[in-house]
């Protein structure tokens, strides 16, 4: 492992500085980011609206278009709300109960996932450059899936 405390610059995380990309350079804490979850899925605290959630969790992509990730390629079964990607159909890597899931993920190892359907969430924090597509994040989120389903 390396520590990436300077990268892309020195001292990147250590003071607020300008972007002009709403989704890269977020930093936040488990708390925080368990605090945001919460508040997300079906009948948690929340400061938004329903229609708004719903919004948030709903495809804005047009019919037939996918995800598509540099050096990933296209992500069939995979579309994107307003605020990170859907599980429309799971591919073979994700859990069968991932239908209808709502999850985004960073490059340096924060993932999080919703499923308003099943009433389950998890948050990750590896802190691992590319964690997105390490099977560790697909392990993880089969075994919680798995452990809700044996616990029913």
């Amino acid at each position: 492992l390396t520590r990436t405390d300077n990268a892309p610059f020195p001292g990147a995380y250590l003071r607020p500085v300008a972007r002009l990309n709403g989704g890269g350079g977020l930093v936040s804490t488990l708390p925080d980011m368990v605090a945001l979850i919460r508040s997300l899925l079906p009948g948690g605290p929340t400061l938004l609206k329903p229609d708004t959630i719903a919004a948030m969790m709903s495809n804005q992509l047009p019919d037939g278009q996918w995800i598509r990730f540099a050096m990933m390629g296209e992500q069939p079964g995979k579309a994107h709300g307003l605020a990170g990607g859907l599980i429309l159909n799971p591919s073979p890597i994700d859990h069968p109960d991932a239908a209808g899931e709502f999850y985004w993920g960073g490059v340096a190892g924060t993932q999080w996932w919703i499923s308003p359907k099943k009433g389950i969430a998890g948050v990750m924090m590896a802190q691992r450059q590319m964690a997105f597509v390490h099977p560790f994040s697909f392990e993880f989120k089969r075994m919680a899936y798995d452990a809700v389903k044996r616990g029913r």
